[in-house]
């Protein structure tokens, strides 16, 4: 048991290894550069405006470190066959499911801990934090991620199969108790409740004995979650699309049809109502638009304009092979140059419409009207290039 779980660790991280690869490329590594370097600009003008002793600042400290201590999930690696082929290793079994929660509590801590060093700077503001709070805070987190991963693997098991929501509504709740007692009270009365905590319930909850079918279960909707990232930027066999229908859209789509063009007609109802690559589009359009409002600095709205048009058109121009695989598409009596022409086209409305979306939110919280006609003529260019000269050039190679 011990071989089986590390030989399928050293295989799923070479598997999410071969996906980051594609995801952190040179274009994606500036792109989060100029956004992380953004909202680090925008948090820290931010904290100038705040006024020591708002009654609001502890409890938005209080929520930061609840949601914290939800990310990073249990990752038990086990496969839908593992019921069959397992099930009479029940000592074995033990000794697996520890190394899966050692890894996981590894990668939890990791995560929480560090998304936890987030929210220093406004503690600062409101919170004498010596060193000893800053120790007892961290220690506090730990042991709260810790609960909350005895409390996933709780899920797992056959005695609390019944208990979902309880052991859910705990998830919620212990952290909450644990962020009021260090920032209501103190760091170090967090940490001596987070020990106590962890301690009690992991006597309670130590006997275990594995339910097989929440284990494969939970295990798949992890991985279709990692799976589901990753397909937002590069193609992933494992997740399938739906169809949802949108009789809504319906104008939208005669908005993008060229009348009596095939092609255009199946980019612009393949686009409305294909969930993944209309959704990555949406949450993209709508992330850039927060995010360029809310930076002060006009000349940084701009840049940020750019970025995000040309990360919405990457992802777009990946549409034209949507229906590559579709046998049918290739009887139909029409040249590849009138398909190209038709999604030119079809790319024109949709990168138009959000790229002015993205535009209007370059005026700021201040209405820089100059920031706003600077992001217009530059957006204008932009899009020129990408559309009639660097789609052109991917095709192609």
């Amino acid at each position: 048991m011990n071989s089986l779980f590390k030989n399928r660790r050293q295989r799923h991280l070479l598997q999410l290894m071969k996906y980051w690869r594609l995801v952190f490329n040179d274009q994606f590594t500036i792109a989060l550069f100029f956004m992380f370097g953004a909202l680090a600009y925008t948090y820290a003008q931010w904290l100038k405006t705040l006024t020591p002793g708002a009654w609001w600042i502890r409890w938005l400290l209080i929520i930061w470190f609840v949601l914290v201590m939800q990310v990073g999930r249990m990752a038990t690696l086990i496969k839908p066959a593992d019921p069959v082929f397992l099930l009479p290793q029940a000592d074995g079994i033990k000794k697996y499911l520890n190394q899966a929660f050692l890894y996981s509590t590894v990668l939890g801590e990791l995560m929480s801990l560090g998304l936890l060093t987030i929210e220093l700077p406004m503690a600062m503001i409101d919170v004498k934090m010596s060193a000893a709070n800053i120790l007892a805070l961290f220690i506090a987190g730990f042991f709260a991620k810790l609960s909350w991963l005895v409390l996933a693997k709780a899920r797992l098991s056959l005695q609390w199969s019944r208990h979902q929501k309880l052991l859910r509504a705990g998830q919620w709740l212990l952290p909450l108790l644990i962020g009021i007692m260090s920032w209501l009270l103190s760091p170090l009365w967090g940490s001596v409740v987070s020990l106590l905590i962890w301690l009690a319930v992991s006597i309670r909850l130590k006997k275990q004995d594995l339910d097989w079918r929440a284990a494969v279960d939970g295990e798949q909707h992890r991985m279709y979650d990692v799976y589901r990232f990753f397909n937002l930027f590069t193609d992933v066999p494992s997740v399938k699309g739906g169809i949802k229908r949108r009789a809504w859209a319906q104008g939208l789509i005669k908005w993008l049809t060229i009348p009596n063009h095939a092609w255009s007609y199946l980019y612009a109802r393949g686009f409305i109502r294909d969930t993944e690559t209309s959704g990555l589009v949406t949450r993209l359009t709508i992330v850039g638009m927060l995010i360029i409002f809310f930076v002060p600095l006009g000349w940084l709205r701009c840049i940020l304009v750019l970025l995000f048009i040309y990360l919405i058109a990457m992802q777009l121009m990946t549409f034209v092979d949507h229906y590559q695989n579709n046998v049918f598409t290739h009887l139909y009596p029409i040249d590849q140059v009138t398909q190209l022409t038709d999604f030119q086209a079809f790319l024109k409305k949709v990168m138009g419409s959000l790229s002015l979306l993205l535009i209007l939110a370059a005026l700021g919280r201040s209405l820089d009207w100059l920031s706003m006609l600077s992001s217009l003529a530059l957006a204008v260019l932009e899009l020129y290039w990408l559309i009639n000269i660097y789609f052109k050039k991917k095709i192609q190679k």
